[in-house]
């Protein structure tokens, strides 16, 4: 948008020079340029019309305009965008000025020079700084290269807004990256639940198994593939080592040379280590009940007592 209009100067002995207003001034240019300004509702009279000998007016756009752009600006990361959402009010303060350098295309100088100016803020900060940058920009515009050339040309920023955040490429990196840690947290709390529950279940085994309930220890570790392999391993070591002691004392008992108080030793070890097997009907969870080799057991005895004459 341009915001200088040129037309020729009329003169006229029956109308009155235009009035102008708040967002219109005229600017009043002869042929040795010398300049004339109108504005804030004012008007030229014809004497001086005439008297200057104007030939042309500028009539300058006075009203406050507004610039918007987004684009991406580097950050100090390597390969990492800032996404700038700026928003620029700006409006003629001196329209001889802007009459005199004929930068009534205000816009294409904005466009021109604004890369510049925010890339050399941009590329100071990492990623992560959007707010800062933010603040930069403004705080600091007063300042810069581009707002000191438009002041040159009679124009004034009269007001800025920035909107700073990550590039898109750079928040679907950020979603992602959210993700794996969210599903990663998922995992860990699924992993602590089945550990909170492996630690029950395994409680409750053992506490059965050191009752003798191993049928119990069964019901509880069906459903957990694992546990029941480890109760089913320690049945199996149990019944294997209760079996070899059996043996053992069956091998005792028919030993000629050993006495009845050694017998008896042993049985009450046998005892010590299967109290369920000796504690009569009560036990009804034991996984098996009394085997013939258990019964075999009772024969010698008896055998060994009678022998000895008992």
């Amino acid at each position: 948008m341009n915001l200088i209009d040129v037309q020729p100067v009329k003169f006229s002995f029956f109308e009155k020079p235009p009035a102008s207003s708040m967002n219109q001034a005229f600017v009043y240019t002869n042929e040795q340029n010398n300049y004339q300004v109108v504005k804030n509702g004012d008007r030229l009279s014809r004497s001086d019309l005439r008297a200057g000998k104007y030939t042309k007016v500028y009539i300058v756009n006075m009203a406050t305009q507004s610039f918007q752009c987004e684009e991406e600006y580097p950050s100090l990361d390597r390969g990492r965008d800032f996404l700038i959402d700026l928003s620029i009010d700006y409006k003629v303060v001196d329209p001889i000025s802007l009459v005199q350098q004929g930068a009534g295309e205000i816009v294409t100088y904005i466009k021109k020079k604004l890369p510049y100016w925010l890339e050399e803020i941009t590329t100071d900060y990492p990623i992560s700084d959007s707010k800062r940058v933010k603040k930069h920009i403004e705080d600091l515009h007063e300042h810069s290269s581009m707002v000191a050339g438009l002041k040159q040309v009679g124009v004034v920023i009269s007001d800025i807004n920035v909107l700073v955040k990550q590039s898109q490429r750079d928040q679907e990196h950020d979603k992602q990256y959210w993700k794996q840690d969210q599903d990663s947290e998922l995992r860990l709390h699924e992993k602590e639940i089945k550990m909170r529950e492996a630690r029950f279940v395994a409680g409750e085994i053992q506490r059965e198994i050191e009752k003798g309930n191993l049928l119990n220890a069964l019901f509880i570790a069906e459903d957990n593939k694992a546990a029941l392999e480890v109760v089913q391993t320690r049945i199996h070591n149990e019944e294997t080592f209760r079996l070899e002691v059996q043996h053992q004392v069956k091998n005792l008992m028919m030993d000629p040379t050993v006495d009845k108080v050694e017998i008896d030793r042993q049985v009450e070890k046998i005892k010590t280590y299967f109290p369920y097997e000796f504690g009569g009907s009560g036990n009804q969870t034991r996984l098996s009940m009394r085997t013939a080799e258990e019964d075999q057991l009772d024969d010698l005895r008896d055998r060994y007592q009678s022998a000895k004459g008992e």
